[in-house]
């Protein structure tokens, strides 16, 4: 006579047969809404990047301003319209002590960075501005995948006025 040694009481045979259809069905609806969260997460990733990157510059911007404005001030030069200050041999433009919206002639000198023209420039770059009117006193920075000011991803940079310091304004809706 043979012995069976895997013999098993009816009620354990039952259910050593595997997943019932709802414990199936629990599990994938879990990783379901998991995969859906993990999702939105991983996909605002490069927003969030982008929105990043221009509080970054913005606060690099912003301590520059500052640290002109203390080296401008003790020169006198905080109330003249435009002037010009040497910093570590480039001559900054700035307007009423901070410094004025012009790319070539300030930011790019103060932040060292790489900023193309939106308009013209279809080269790599960190940074793009744009600078329609440059009496306005208005410059707009983006990053590189979204030059455009239709865009709405980027800052604005107005400058100093007799009454006004310096605003920056960050428009990120569209990063």
């Amino acid at each position: 006579m043979k012995h069976n040694a895997s013999v098993m009481p009816p009620a354990l045979a039952s259910r050593a047969k595997g997943f019932t259809i709802i414990e199936l069905v629990v599990v994938i609806v879990i990783l379901g809404i998991i995969s859906v969260t993990a999702a939105s997460k991983f996909l605002n990733l490069q927003t969030d990047a982008r929105i990043s990157t221009l509080n970054g510059l913005k606060g690099g911007m912003e301590s520059a301003s500052a640290m002109l404005y203390g080296k401008t001030s003790a020169l006198g030069l905080d109330k003249a319209v435009s002037a010009s200050i040497n910093v570590e041999g480039d001559d900054i433009l700035v307007a009423y002590g901070y410094p004025a919206a012009m790319n070539d002639q300030t930011w790019s000198l103060l932040i060292e960075s790489t900023f193309l023209d939106a308009v013209w420039d279809t080269g790599r770059a960190d940074w793009f501005f744009t600078n329609t009117d440059a009496d306005d006193g208005i410059i707009l920075y983006a990053p590189s995948s979204r030059k455009k000011q239709s865009d709405n991803c980027y800052l604005e940079y107005q400058e100093a006025t007799e009454t006004t310091t310096p605003v920056f304004t960050l428009t990120t809706t569209g990063c």
